[in-house]
């Protein structure tokens, strides 16, 4: 499989919204066979790293290939519908 996207879903163990983001984010990337889903733990050393590197300031944030498309809870189906749309062009 080819993928033309990289979805990153920057989540942290004791938000209480991310796992309603996990669901919803995978969910969605998982209708587009050309979206690599990773799932980042800002609770790990290489979680923060990443973080840090994308400038991550909150949980739940969907990053695009490197660009930061939404952040915070809540945001719809649709918003993450309109974010990956956007990256496929």
């Amino acid at each position: 499989m080819i993928f033309v996207v990289k979805l990153e879903l920057f989540f942290s163990p004791v938000c209480p919204h991310c796992p309603k983001a996990k669901v919803l984010v995978k969910e969605v990337a998982s209708r587009y066979g050309e979206v690599d889903y990773i799932e980042v733990n800002t609770y790990t050393e290489e979680g923060i790293k990443r973080g840090m590197s994308m400038k991550v300031m909150a949980v739940p944030t969907v990053a695009i290939d490197d660009e930061i498309r939404l952040v915070g809870w809540p945001f719809m189906e649709s918003d993450v519908i309109k974010a990956i749309e956007e990256s496929l062009g």
